[in-house]
């Protein structure tokens, strides 16, 4: 894969910035929340650390899954053949617009359930479809999440890396994962890329949209904590994990994996953001990456790779 001058843009002032809290503040709150031990479900009712947003407009359930098809089908000449979606949340109810698209089967990966149980959603997404112009399935009479699934071909999937087992090698055209892989935990992300090289066909795109800013506030001020905090389970139940890569980082873990990269877009800081310079030693970053607030990145199997092996 050739790579090429990504789409760039400078974020404005604020960019990712959130609520107006100190980013300290939003930190304790944060931790404190997590050393409640709420259930994740509960939580997200409650409007904390939701998996998506938006999730009933048209550009999300409809034209979103339509431009990666394009896209795919502009350097393939056909649409793909097997989707799989890492960490979706919600935006499970947009199964019927790949069934639409001729994209099946297609796979939704997720760490917990958040996608709804009733067919409801499902049937008012495929009815958009439908709105659209796409030959979308009429759900109507699903009864539930999983006859509403069925009826599109799809599959939900819930856990670790591990729940990709139930891929068969080679059965994936089409990888999708939007603002996901930075919450990869760190010592995780090369047996999840490894997985997602074992399912990719020899023909196959990963694209992958990746917030390469902290949590807490638009910049990299969590940069600043020791591994040994960061890594640790308080953080993880908080909601506030990232795994602190950048951009080149994250680029060279894929091609441990087995692909190739390129990225499409980027956005810039103006200048580094705080946080950047008293970055810990352990996860101080080359200085062009302290500069990427945001990119797309494509992926491809190398050629002549062959699959990649899992780790036990």
């Amino acid at each position: 894969m050739q790579d090429h001058q990504p789409d760039q843009t400078v974020v404005p002032p604020g960019y990712a910035a959130g609520s107006r809290l100190p980013w300290r503040a939003k930190l304790a709150l944060k931790l404190a929340i997590g050393a409640l031990r709420l259930p994740a479900g509960a939580l997200r009712r409650a409007g904390v650390n939701r998996h998506s947003f938006v999730t009933d407009a048209e550009d999300r359930l409809v034209r979103e899954p339509v431009n990666h098809v394009a896209r795919f089908t502009a350097l393939h000449g056909r649409p793909p053949r097997g989707v799989l979606e890492l960490g979706p949340g919600r935006l499970v109810t947009r199964a019927a617009t790949y069934a639409a698209l001729g994209c099946g089967p297609v796979w939704f990966a997720d760490v917990e359930e958040d996608a709804p149980r009733e067919a409801a959603p499902y049937a008012a997404a495929a009815a958009m479809a439908r709105a659209a112009g796409l030959p979308a399935p009429n759900l109507s009479a699903a009864r539930d999440r999983e006859a509403a699934l069925a009826a599109c071909g799809a599959h939900y999937l819930i856990g670790g890396t591990e729940a990709l087992l139930a891929i068969p090698d080679g059965a994936v055209e089409l990888v999708l994962s939007d603002v996901v892989l930075e919450h990869v935990r760190r010592d995780a992300l090369p047996g999840l890329l490894l997985a997602l090289r074992r399912v990719s066909a020899p023909v196959s795109l990963g694209a992958h949209a990746v917030d390469f800013h902290d949590h807490v506030g638009g910049a990299l001020n969590t940069r600043r904590f020791a591994p040994r905090f960061w890594e640790g389970a308080l953080v993880g139940r908080s909601g506030l994990y990232v795994n602190r890569l950048g951009l080149s980082q994250l680029r060279a873990a894929f091609a441990e994996a087995g692909f190739a990269t390129r990225a499409v877009q980027t956005r810039l800081w103006p200048a580094p953001p705080p946080g950047a310079e008293t970055a810990h030693p352990a996860v101080r970053r080359p200085a062009d990456d302290d500069l990427i607030a945001f990119a797309r990145i494509e992926a491809e199997p190398l050629t002549g790779a062959g699959p990649a092996t899992e780790p036990p």
